[in-house]
């Protein structure tokens, strides 16, 4: 017998927005934007400088908070929590890509995908160094464990972050174009990755981009413009 019954959205949000500043200083980032997101979803987030994209991400995360609006992550209803809870989320459920890596230079590869496993509290130093390599590994980097930052190229030190973020077997990726400090061929091996990534884990992606590599390998792709989504 078939189930009628829907699946919950991983991610939901309602008559959400962001305002900074006050009186004639005030800038809506964000204007009433209702948005679901399915589990395994892999999302390219468009639009030019300045739309809006980065406050989506920080507040579909969790990193900020709107100004008003819902905001359902994996059936929690982040507004309601504390500090203390949106950390724990954070640490554990959320996985982030950055565009200029945010590798410590002073760390071997192994170590810098290692280290938050052990800041995350969940894994003793043995685990989280075997789930380190395993997860260089993954990218295709483990023979690179014990070189720093410094002796990778751009597109070795993203694997590197990406297999940082994906250690801990989060929920949801969060990328905020993570290709914009590679060439055009760096880049698209980057994203063959996280494509198949997604594919082989079914991990939600959400990827802030202006690439056209990306849109033609998104499952799903959301504009924004002046704070404002439209579905591609």
């Amino acid at each position: 017998m078939t189930s009628n019954v829907r699946e919950l959205p991983a991610i939901s949000l309602s008559e959400v927005n962001k305002s900074y500043g006050r009186n004639e200083s005030k800038v809506d980032a964000l204007k009433a934007v209702n948005m679901e997101i399915a589990h395994g979803d892999f999302v390219a987030l468009c639009g030019p400088s300045g739309s809006g994209k980065s406050t989506l991400l920080n507040i579909l995360s969790g990193i900020d908070r709107p100004t008003s609006g819902t905001v359902i992550f994996f059936g929690k209803m982040l507004d309601s929590l504390n500090e203390k809870q949106l950390s724990i989320i954070k640490s554990q459920q959320l996985g982030f890509i950055f565009q200029f890596f945010n590798l410590m230079p002073v760390l071997t590869a192994l170590d810098n995908v290692c280290y938050p496993l052990l800041l995350n509290g969940r894994y003793r130093k043995k685990e989280a160094r075997e789930r380190a390599l395993d997860y260089l590994n993954s990218v295709g980097l483990v023979h690179l464990a014990h070189r720093k930052p410094a002796q990778l190229s751009g597109g070795q030190q993203q694997r590197v972050a990406i297999a940082r973020a994906l250690a801990h077997q989060p929920k949801l990726v969060v990328a905020d174009e993570p290709t914009g400090n590679l060439d055009s061929t760096t880049g698209g091996a980057i994203l063959d990755l996280l494509t198949k990534i997604n594919q082989e884990t079914g991990t939600t992606f959400i990827i802030s981009t202006h690439s056209a590599q990306l849109k033609e390998r998104a499952g799903r792709i959301i504009e924004i413009r002046d704070g404002q989504i439209d579905e591609g």
